[in-house]
């Protein structure tokens, strides 16, 4: 199992993987699977930030735009950060928001715990998600109200895409693989 030392903490953890990517890479689930799978404890920040302050992200970006949404998911980064810390012999899987990429501090916080995965999927096959989940929702993101929606997402694929990639320790190529071909990758990977 890899191991990660903390600089802010002084302590060595065990293995802590954060799974980062874009809206609907399928971070929750594969998190979720893949903790069960190392007897890991599982979080997940969009549900960390709701249980902390009572709101949505969704509603947090609706009420006060992308600076309340990432002050909230700094404070809850940091805790989980100070959660890690305190119990050093645990195993963490942590999936984040999809606008992590947007708020380096956030960033920042658990890059310095744990592993950094960026689970990368196409284009083509994130839109077609977010797509399906407007149909759903009844409504776009606010994020994406304001013009073609595909073409604001596609700027905003390309800028995290670049961010994702330059911060990650490890990069999966998601595709359509479902989630456990994901995970058997992300092991082998993991523990070479």
């Amino acid at each position: 199992m890899a191991f990660n030392t903390s600089g802010d903490f002084g302590i060595v953890h065990p293995m802590i993987l954060v799974l980062t990517g874009l809206k609907h890479t399928g971070k929750s689930t594969i998190g979720a699977q893949l903790a069960r799978k190392l007897n890991a404890r599982f979080t997940d920040t969009d549900a960390l930030i709701t249980e902390r302050c009572g709101k949505t992200p969704r509603e947090l970006f609706d009420e006060g735009g992308s600076a309340l949404m990432a002050g909230e998911e700094y404070r809850a980064c940091e805790w989980l950060a100070s959660e890690c810390a305190k119990d050093p012999h645990t195993g963490w899987v942590i999936a984040t928001g999809g606008a992590l990429a947007e708020n380096q501090k956030a960033f920042d916080c658990l890059k310095k715990i744990g592993t950094i995965v960026y689970i990368d999927t196409p284009f083509e096959i994130l839109f077609d998600r977010v797509q399906k989940s407007a149909e759903r929702d009844g409504r776009w993101p606010k994020f994406l109200q304001n013009g073609d929606p595909r073409e604001i997402f596609r700027d905003i694929f390309v800028k995290r895409s670049e961010i994702y990639a330059r911060m990650a320790d490890i990069t999966l190529l998601a595709g359509r693989k479902p989630p456990q071909a994901i995970i058997r990758e992300l092991l082998d990977r993991a523990s070479s």
